[in-house]
């Protein structure tokens, strides 16, 4: 059986993807084609690479979130937050470099030229930078300049690419981690009277792009009794909202595929630290596909 995966966009939901694929190779069952989108794209793109995901399972869990930001070379400028040199070196670590079209699973995922709003896909080339302009998202990096085009996040344009798997598939299936789009209580009354200087803060780091960029992107208003959502925020839940939407528009035109959605409802796109459980819910959903579509069929 000719399987095909498309892995979706979701930042830390996108973890997940190392669970499910981490299944697979348990049921020794190899993916015939593997299309991907931001995250969706790096874990896709590392496991057609040849990395064992089981190995990739522990480097995640290991990880001290703290170092990690040294990957994220923070540099203000009018195009972006973050450079981008020292995340092509980090991805190396997990994909080497290597042109798609030698990879021995098929291998395409998406990205968006930023002037003309175009889907690029790439399915030959740098894999290091095709996964680069997939993972650049809109604002926080500086956009990935490959061919005369300036390209960003793929789930812009294609969240989940289900569209790039061959037709000689026999089975395929979109897997879907991002953020399902709700009232966010982005504007909050404070009503216990905390200031930022509030000691609870302190008591544990949490990981997130919030974090690296917290003195960059602070929260702003002078009204006391109101909170706003910081520039990171705002942006997350605008690319969410454009997600669905075009997710939703997508599937209409792929209904023969199989919708996998992880339950991860509780998880923040930034949830980096909860990296361990994520991936456990992705790897108990790769167990249930594989019992309900592969060995059943």
């Amino acid at each position: 059986m000719k399987i095909g995966l498309s892995l979706g966009s979701g930042a830390a939901r996108g973890l997940s993807h190392i669970g499910l694929l981490k299944a697979f190779e348990e049921e020794e069952i190899v993916p015939y084609a593997i299309s991907g989108s931001s995250m969706g794209a790096l874990i896709g793109g590392a496991y057609a690479a040849g990395y064992d995901m089981s190995t990739l399972d522990k480097k995640i869990r290991n990880l001290d979130w703290k170092i990690f930001t040294e990957f994220f070379d923070i540099k203000i400028s009018k195009n972006g937050i973050v450079d981008g040199k020292k995340i092509e070196k980090f991805i190396y670590e997990f994909t080497g470099d290597i042109d798609i079209s030698m990879l021995e699973v098929k291998f395409s995922c998406v990205a968006t030229d930023v002037l003309t709003g175009r889907e690029v896909v790439f399915n030959s080339g740098s894999l290091i930078k095709a996964i680069r302009a997939s993972i650049s998202f809109p604002g926080i990096f500086v956009p990935q300049y490959y061919e005369d085009q300036f390209l960003i996040d793929g789930g812009i344009r294609n969240p989940v690419p289900v569209d790039l798997l061959p037709d000689e598939c026999d089975i395929k299936f979109a897997v879907d981690v991002g953020p399902f789009v709700e009232k966010e209580k982005f504007v909050t009354k404070i009503k216990n009277g905390t200031k930022k200087g509030d000691e609870k803060k302190k008591e544990k780091f949490s990981f997130s792009l919030n974090n690296i960029i917290k003195d960059i992107l602070s929260r702003n208003g002078d009204d006391e009794e109101v909170v706003y959502p910081n520039i990171f925020e705002t942006l997350i839940q605008t690319v969410a909202i454009m997600q669905n939407s075009v997710f939703e528009s997508k599937l209409k035109a792929n209904s023969h595929c199989q919708i996998i959605r992880p339950q991860l409802n509780k998880f923040k796109l930034t949830d980096f630290t909860s990296a361990a459980e994520i991936i456990d819910i992705g790897y108990e959903e790769g167990k249930k596909m594989i019992k309900e579509y592969i060995y059943e069929n």
